[in-house]
């Protein structure tokens, strides 16, 4: 149930793969991990692109909110891939609401400059996130406008 949030790219469940060997989830969140790896340098790399940086304090706010959504999406997308029934689907649920308010907590303590309009606006894009996900693991329809 590890969910500790993180600007970095290191995972935000500890201890590696929560699944044994040889289960077909343990298979599936090691390819779930490479994809959300290589998604993370891409978005990074796409940050170091000076034709994007500005110190502009909206634009920074942007890409603050930008780069917390994405690391969370990144590794709920990851979860979601082990998601195969119902108990599945409840731990999911927990584990996303959880994150959510790692994060809150985590922005509190490492980010104290940021506004709190920011901050706010922060932890409603994650819970719809968490929200979005968690009805796609159901098998929902989904609407993130």
């Amino acid at each position: 149930m590890s969910a500790v949030p993180r600007w970095s790219h290191r995972d935000p469940v500890e201890g590696g793969n929560p699944f044994p060997v040889g289960e077909l989830r343990h298979a599936r969140w090691e390819e779930a991990t490479a994809r959300a790896l290589a998604d993370l340098k891409r978005y990074d790399d796409g940050l170091a692109d000076p034709a994007i940086a500005s110190g502009e304090e909206n634009v920074y706010a942007r890409r603050w909110l930008d780069l917390a959504t994405m690391r969370f999406d990144t590794w709920a997308r990851r979860g979601l891939a082990v998601v195969d029934g119902k108990a599945a689907q409840r731990s999911y649920a927990a584990w996303l609401e959880t994150c959510v308010a790692n994060w809150r907590a985590y922005v509190e303590e490492t980010c104290p400059h940021v506004p709190p309009n920011i901050r706010r606006e922060l932890g409603t894009r994650l819970a719809t996130r968490a929200a979005y996900r968690i009805n796609e693991a159901r098998g929902l329809p989904n609407d993130l406008s």
